[in-house]
C-alpha cells in the first residue's frame, strides 16, 4: 500500500523493524561498510544519501544504458557519445565512464551533467548531443535543448575569451533563452540560439556550431562560427569572440542557394551534424532538404567541383526525400532525413541516412573500400538493411538492422562508429554501434572487418544495472511512485524503463529471486513492447509506462500499466485473487480492458475502461484503489462485498469514490462523487484510512473522509472532499505558514508518515514537502501541525552531489516518496532514488 510501509491486511500500526533495517538502508545509499553507515547516521536527520541510480559507469559500455545518443566524436583514443550527458567510452578497453578528465570536479547524473563553481554552475547540461574536443583538450558541448554552447576546461587558462579553472564548465555561446537565433556579428555570449544540434573546432581553432532551428515556431536552420581569433574565415571578416552566421538566412525556410554565397541560402528548419573535412572545408547534414552539403573554406576544386571560398555546394542528395542511387552520382541519389555526416582518413563522405535507416558513402576517390568496389563521386550503403531484419551484432553491416542512426563517427584506427536514436515510439534500440575497418581487438571485443558490432549501450532507453549495485544503475523513474515492502525492500516502477525494480535492503530471496543487499532487480516487464504477457512470467511481461505499484494484504505486486490503461497484478504465491486462479510470478489483467475510455462503473473490474490509471493504493478492507486520471476521477475495486466510502460494493467489481469525470476544480466540502478534479495523480491511505488525493493539475491537496471527524484541522464528513493543502496557484510559497493557504506545482505522489505527516513530491518545485500532523522535528526541520515545510530540495533542478543537508540539495523533478519503517523518507526523483534520514 501507498502509506509508510507495507502491511498486513487491517493492520493499522507499523509493523516492528529491528536497527538491522537502519543499516540496510544505509547500505543501499551505497555506503557498504558499517563505518560508512555510521557516519551517514551521524550527520543526523534531514541528511540525504544516494539509493539508486547511477551514471552508468565505470562499466563496460554495452552493458550501460544509453538515453538518445544523438552525437558521437573521436578524439585522442576516446569515443565521445552525446546522450543528455556526455558518455566516453575507452576504444581500446571499451569501458564507459560519465565524464572525468574534463568534468573530474562536474557531478554527474543520467541526463544531467550538474556543474562545478563556474561561471554557469547553476545551470544545468541536460541535453548534451554533439561534442567535441579542441585542441587545449577541453569539451566543447552543443547543449540542446539549453540553447547554448558550453566548454568543460581540461586545464586552467583563457579560452574564448573567458578565464577557465580545470574541472569547471562555461557558456560560451548563447543565452540559454531560446530558442531564437540572434546576435549576429555581436558577442557569442550575449547571441541566441535554436537547439544547437553539433559543434566541431576547425583548424583555426573556431568554434563551428549546427543551429539546428525549429519547425515550431518555425525558425531556419543556419551555421554558425564563434571566432578564436581576428581574422578572415569563410569569406567574413571576423573578431575574436563574435559569432557570425556562415551558412543559412534568417527565415530561409525554404532549401536554396547551389553555388551561392553559404549566408544568402536557405537550410529549411533541420540541420544535423557538421564535420571539418581534410581540406578545412565545412561538411554538413542539411536535414530539411535531404542533402549533404559543403561551406567551401578556400577556392579549389573539391568532391568533384570547383568551389568558391564562402560558397556552398550540393555534393549528396538530389534534395527530394527518398531512397535511390546506390553505385550512382551521390547528387542524382536520394536521401530521407539524413541526421549524420563524417569524414574518414581517405576523404570519403559518410552519411546516417536516418528515414533510410542506413550508412551510405560517397566514395572520395576510385577504389576498394568498405568491401566494394566505389567510383569517385558514386554514393554506396554499407549498413543498414531495413527494421525488419536482424540486429546483427556478429555479422556484415549490410545485413544488420540500424533504427534511425542519427550520427556517425570514424576513430583513430578507421572504424565506422553509428549512434541509432531508436524506436521514436519504445523504449529498445538505443545503440552505439561499430562497424569494423580492420579485424582486430577494439571496444573490448574481437572484431572482423567490415562486420558491425556494439561499442555502447545495452539497446534499452535509460536502463541498465539489473543485479548489481544499485547506485551504478541507470534508471528513468519519471512518476515513479514508490512503496516500502515489509522486509523493507524499496519497490521502484521505472517508468519509461517498463519495468518494476526492486531495490534489496537485505540479501535473500524476494519475488522469486536471490537478491543481495543493496543490489538492484527487474520483477516484472522486459518483454515485448507495449503490451504482451498476460498470464504468463511477470519478468517476460511487456508494459507501456508503468508509474504506480502497490502491495495488497497477500503480498501481491498490484502494478498501474498506464499506457495500457490497465491495471495488473504478479502473484506472490499461486492462489485465487481478484477472481482468478493465479501462479507465483506471473502476471494478470485485473482491472481495464486496455482500451482507453470510462465505462464499468458497478460492474466487472476486468470490462471496465480505464484512461491512464496512476496512482494506485490497497486500504485497510483490501479494496484496490486508483487514480483514473484522464477521467479525473478515483476509483475503487471492491475486494469483498459492503459498505465502502459511502457505496454498497460487490466484490470483483468497480466504482466511482471521487470525481465527476469533468477536469476542473468544484465541490470542496461536499460529496466527493459530485466534486470536479483534474487529472489526479495519485492516492494515498492516511492512518485514519481516509483517501488524500494528488488533484495535480489543481495544484491541490485533497481529502475524501472515511467517517465524519477532524482530521488535517478541519471537521470531515464521511464521502465528502476537501483540501488540505495548496491554494490551487501554480507556484512555490507558504512554507513555515498554514498548508492551504500554500502554493504547490504539480504535486506528483504523497505519502503519510508513522507520526501522521503528509509527505509531498512537489514535483515542479523540485521539493518534497510535508504538512505536519504533529508539533516536533522532522527529517531534521521544527514544524507546527497544519504548516507546510520543504524538507528536500532547494528549487534548482540537478544533482547536488550524494550526502549533505537534504533541504540544501538540488532534486530533479520528484515524483515519488515513500518512508520506512525507521522513519527514512525515500524520494525519487526523475534519474535517482534519494534517502533523507528522519
Amino acid at each position: 500500500m501507498r502509506s509508510h510501509v507495507y502491511l498486513t491486511t487491517g493492520a493499522r500500526a507499523m509493523c516492528a523493524m529491528t536497527a538491522a533495517l537502519a543499516a540496510a538502508a544505509m547500505a543501499l545509499s551505497g555506503s557498504t561498510s558499517p563505518a560508512d553507515a555510521t557516519n551517514q547516521r551521524a550527520l543526523g536527520p534531514g541528511s540525504i544519501s544516494l539509493v539508486a541510480g547511477g551514471t552508468g559507469g565505470p562499466s563496460p559500455a554495452p552493458k550501460v544504458a544509453l538515453d538518445y545518443p544523438c552525437g558521437v566524436s573521436y578524439a585522442a583514443g576516446n569515443l565521445y557519445v552525446g546522450d543528455g550527458l556526455v558518455q566516453r567510452v575507452d576504444t581500446h578497453s571499451g569501458w564507459l565512464t560519465s565524464p572525468a578528465g574534463a568534468l573530474r570536479r562536474a557531478s554527474v547524473i543520467s541526463g544531467t551533467v550538474l556543474l562545478g563553481n563556474g561561471r554557469w554552475a547553476s545551470r544545468a547540461i541536460t541535453s548534451a548531443c554533439g561534442v567535441a574536443v579542441d585542441g587545449a583538450g577541453n569539451l566543447v558541448i552543443a547543449d540542446n535543448t539549453d540553447h547554448m554552447v558550453r566548454v568543460a576546461a581540461e586545464h586552467s587558462g583563457t579560452f574564448y575569451g573567458q578565464q577557465m579553472t580545470a574541472g569547471n564548465i562555461y557558456a560560451v555561446a548563447g543565452t540559454g533563452s531560446g530558442p531564437r537565433i540572434s546576435g549576429d556579428g555581436g558577442p557569442a555570449g550575449q547571441a541566441e540560439l535554436a537547439y544547437p544540434k553539433d559543434v566541431a573546432v576547425d583548424r583555426a581553432g573556431n568554434l563551428v556550431i549546427a543551429d539546428s532551428g525549429t519547425s515550431a515556431p518555425p525558425i531556419a536552420a543556419q551555421v554558425q562560427v564563434v571566432a578564436a581569433s581576428t581574422g578572415t574565415f569563410y569569406g567574413q571578416r571576423m573578431t575574436a569572440g563574435d559569432i557570425y552566421t556562415v551558412a543559412g538566412k534568417p527565415n530561409g525556410l525554404v532549401v536554396s542557394g547551389r553555388g551561392g554565397p553559404a549566408v544568402k541560402a536557405g537550410l529549411g528548419e533541420t540541420i544535423g551534424q557538421l564535420k571539418i573535412d581534410n581540406a578545412g572545408n565545412l561538411v554538413f547534414a542539411d536535414t530539411s532538404g535531404n542533402t549533404i552539403r559543403v561551406v567551401a573554406v578556400s577556392t579549389g576544386t573539391f568532391y568533384g567541383q570547383q568551389m568558391t571560398a564562402g560558397h556552398i555546394y550540393t555534393v549528396a542528395g538530389d534534395g527530394t526525400a527518398g531512397f535511390s542511387g546506390d553505385g550512382r552520382p551521390a547528387t542524382r541519389a536520394r536521401l530521407s532525413g539524413p541526421l549524420g555526416i563524417a569524414v574518414d582518413g581517405a576523404g570519403n563522405l559518410v552519411i546516417a541516412d536516418t528515414v533510410n535507416n542506413r550508412v551510405r558513402v560517397v566514395a572520395a576517390h576510385p577504389g576498394h573500400s568498405y568491401g566494394q568496389q566505389m567510383t569517385a563521386g558514386d554514393i554506396y550503403s554499407i549498413a543498414g538493411c531495413g527494421t525488419t531484419c536482424g540486429v546483427g551484432n556478429g555479422g556484415p553491416a549490410a545485413k544488420a538492422r540500424l533504427v534511425l542512426p542519427c550520427a556517425v563517427a570514424v576513430d583513430g584506427a578507421g572504424n565506422l562508429i553509428v549512434a541509432e536514436y531508436g524506436q521514436m515510439l519504445g523504449p529498445q534500440d538505443r545503440w552505439v554501434r561499430l562497424i569494423a575497418e580492420s579485424t582486430g581487438y577494439f571496444y573490448g571485443q574481437r572484431v572482423r572487418a567490415g562486420d558491425i558490432y556494439t561499442a555502447a549501450g545495452n539497446g534499452f532507453l535509460g536502463l541498465s544495472g539489473a543485479g548489481v549495485i544499485a547506485t551504478r544503475a541507470v534508471m528513468i523513474v519519471t512518476s515513479a511512485r514508490m512503496i516500502v515492502d515489509g522486509n523493507g525492500n524499496l519497490l521502484v516502477p521505472a517508468g519509461q524503463n517498463n519495468r518494476i525494480r526492486v531495490v534489496a535492503t537485505s540479501t535473500g530471496s524476494f519475488y522469486g529471486q536471490q537478491m543481495t543487499a543493496g543490489h538492484i532487480y527487474s520483477i516484472a516487464g522486459g518483454g515485448c513492447f507495449p503490451y504482451c504477457g498476460n498470464g504468463g512470467p511477470a519478468v517476460r511481461a511487456g508494459m507501456n509506462f508503468p508509474d504506480g505499484v502497490a502491495l495488497d494484504g497477500h503480498g501481491n505486486v498490484v502494478i498501474d500499466d498506464g499506457g495500457n490503461n490497465l491495471v495488473r497484478v504478479v502473484a506472490e504465491e499461486d492462489g485465487t485473487y481478484y477472481g482468478q486462479q493465479m501462479t507465483a510470478g506471473y502476471i494478470y489483467n485485473v482491472a481495464g480492458t486496455g482500451t482507453a475510455g470510462f465505462s464499468g462503473d458497478g460492474g466487472p473490474a476486468s470490462q471496465a475502461e480505464l484512461d491512464v490509471p496512476g496512482g494506485l493504493a490497497v486500504d485497510g478492507h483490501g479494496n484496490l484503489v486508483i487514480t483514473d486520471e484522464n477521467n479525473n476521477r478515483i476509483r475503487v475495486v471492491a475486494a469483498t462485498s459492503g459498505k465502502f466510502y459511502g457505496q454498497r460494493m460487490t466484490a470483483g467489481r468497480i466504482y466511482t469514490v471521487a470525481g465527476d469525470g469533468t477536469a476542473g476544480f468544484s465541490g470542496d466540502g461536499g460529496p466527493a462523487t459530485q466534486a470536479e478534479l483534474h487529472s489526479p495523480k495519485d492516492v494515498v491511505i492516511d492512518g485514519s484510512g481516509n483517501l488524500v488525493i494528488c488533484d495535480q493539475r489543481n495544484d491541490r491537496m485533497r481529502v475524501v473522509a472515511v467517517s465524519d471527524g477532524t482530521f488535517y484541522g478541519q471537521q470531515m464528513t464521511a464521502g465528502h472532499i476537501y483540501t488540505v493543502a495548496g491554494d490551487g496557484t501554480a507556484g512555490f510559497s507558504g512554507d513555515g505558514g498554514p498548508a492551504a493557504g500554500a502554493e504547490l506545482n504539480m504535486p506528483a505522489d504523497a505519502t503519510v508518515d508513522g507520526h501522521g505527516n503528509l509527505v509531498i513530491a512537489d514535483e515542479d518545485n523540485n521539493r518534497v514537502r510535508v504538512v505536519a500532523g504533529a508539533a516536533g522535528t522532522f527529517y531534521g526541520v521544527p514544524m507546527t501541525p497544519g504548516n507546510i515545510y520543504t524538507v528536500a530540495g532547494n528549487g534548482i533542478p540537478g544533482f547536488s552531489g550524494p550526502h549533505g543537508r537534504a533541504v540544501r540539495s538540488e532534486l530533479v523533478a520528484p515524483t515519488g516518496v515513500a518512508v520506512n519503517a525507521s522513519g527514512d523518507l525515500y524520494i525519487g526523483d526523475q534519474y535517482r532514488v534519494w534517502m533523507v534520514t528522519g
